[in-house]
């Protein structure tokens, strides 16, 4: 009888130890897809943070314009008012610059919506990749700390360093706040 409970038990240990192995296979291939994940999006955010600076300039350059044109057009009321040329030039003068700001204004509007979705998409992946219930405050300093010491040696633009780190100070807040709640849960 002991025999026979002995094979049983050694089959479930069998049983079990095959369980174990295969869920501690699939444990390492996700921890190593996290890990890649992180890298991943540590990767795509940087060059984000390079690129949004350009493409901000760009956008800038398309305001710029924007605002030129409108000013174009006060300045053109002006001189129809002060009798400096005729309804039939002001019309014509007019209806090609208001062509003109409404497409500048409707690619302008285009762009900045895709910009802010990247943004908004990129810095959902960071935030995940973070992992913020298992940082500490003292953590996100010391990021702060590793990007004010790259902006020191010159290793990031000035764009840069300001848009990360208000990136890090947001990431600080939200870790400042569940520790709050761990503090409140426990008491």
């Amino acid at each position: 009888m002991s025999e026979d409970m002995l094979k049983i038990y050694e089959e479930l240990l069998k049983q079990i130890n095959r369980t174990y192995d295969d869920y501690t296979e699939q444990i390492k291939r996700l921890n190593s897809m996290w890990s890649d994940y992180k890298t991943a999006v540590g990767s795509v955010k940087r060059n984000w943070d390079v690129d949004n600076i350009l493409l901000a300039l760009r956008i800038n350059e398309l305001k710029a314009s924007i605002d030129s044109i409108r000013e174009e057009l006060d300045m053109l009321k002006v001189k129809k008012e002060l009798g400096l040329i005729d309804d039939e030039e002001y019309s014509k003068s007019s209806a090609e610059l208001t062509d003109t700001l409404t497409k500048l204004t409707n690619m302008y509007e285009d762009v900045k919506s895709k910009i802010d979705e990247i943004d908004r998409g990129i810095k959902e992946h960071w935030f995940r990749s973070m992992d913020v219930t298992t940082l500490t405050t003292d953590q996100v300093d010391s990021m702060i700390k590793e990007l004010e010491d790259s902006r020191a040696k010159g290793e990031i633009p000035d764009d840069v360093y300001t848009r990360v780190k208000a990136d890090l100070e947001l990431v600080k807040r939200v870790v400042q706040a569940l520790a709050l709640i761990k503090t409140e849960s426990k008491a």
